[in-house]
């Protein structure tokens, strides 16, 4: 598949999906990693819907602190950051944070919205280990999402035999177009982020309890840093990079 590039231009190029839901661990990976193609999408026409499955109760660096209260800032954020860039609901799964796993569970959760939302483009995380990037971005709940996810999209989601209980709810089979994940092997989709930055950096702003102590003036500096070489590889100012799966 040739290498894309989607946005130039801006809000005046149409993403061209109806729906997407965006599956993440932890409140904030929304936002730090997608966060002007959430805009652009929504900025577009699209409905942008998020899925988040962990509670981030472990958001913090004070082991006294109750995870109750965490989870509840970090929803909080979530909520504020979405509203900002055009998302139109959030559900929280509210599972563990740091023990999620790939498990038939955590499937049938994804799946159900899935069938819930019906969305023509999924966007979620690597769904394994990248060893030539930082550790972070390949924390364990991030790959234990995208692998559930890819799996909630086929075969859950699109097979009636699949969690038959969900035909039950009312919830019929949906086959979703496109999935995107970080390009972090192999890119061959860019999302032209330059005139989205200043809604993704509000954004990321939102998510005060995960920018330090105190909170910085504005996002870390590393964010432009990165995106801007991934907009260099793309002919871009600034980017966001995606491996484009079409289902």
């Amino acid at each position: 598949m040739n290498n894309e590039r989607a946005g130039a231009g801006g809000a005046e190029v149409k993403p061209g999906f109806g729906r997407a839901l965006v599956v993440t661990a932890h409140p904030d990976d929304p936002e730090f990693l997608f966060g002007a193609t959430v805009a652009w999408l929504a900025a577009g026409g699209a409905e942008v819907f998020y899925l988040i499955c962990s509670d981030g109760a472990n958001g913090s660096r004070d082991p006294a602190r109750p995870k109750e209260e965490i989870a509840a800032v970090r929803a909080a954020e979530q909520r504020a950051a979405a509203g900002l860039l055009g998302v139109r609901g959030v559900v929280f799964l509210n599972l563990p944070d740091g023990r999620l796993a790939p498990s038939l569970d955590l499937r049938f959760a994804i799946a159900r919205e899935l069938r819930r939302v019906r969305p023509d483009l999924v966007i979620t995380h690597f769904p394994r280990r990248v060893l030539d990037i930082p550790l972070d971005a390949s924390h364990p709940d991030h790959v234990a999402v995208g692998e559930a996810a890819l799996s909630a999209v086929m075969p859950d989601a699109s097979n009636a035999r699949a969690f038959p209980e969900l035909l039950r709810e009312g919830l019929e089979p949906h086959k979703v177009k496109e999935v995107w994940v970080p390009g972090y092997e192999q890119p061959n989709h860019c999302v032209d982020a330059a005139p989205f930055l200043e809604r993704k950096a509000a954004a990321i702003m939102c998510h005060r309890s995960q920018l330090g102590d105190p909170p910085p003036a504005g996002p870390p500096p590393w964010l432009y840093h990165f995106m801007g070489m991934v907009g260099a590889r793309h002919g871009y100012e600034y980017g966001e990079d995606f491996r484009r799966i079409v289902v």
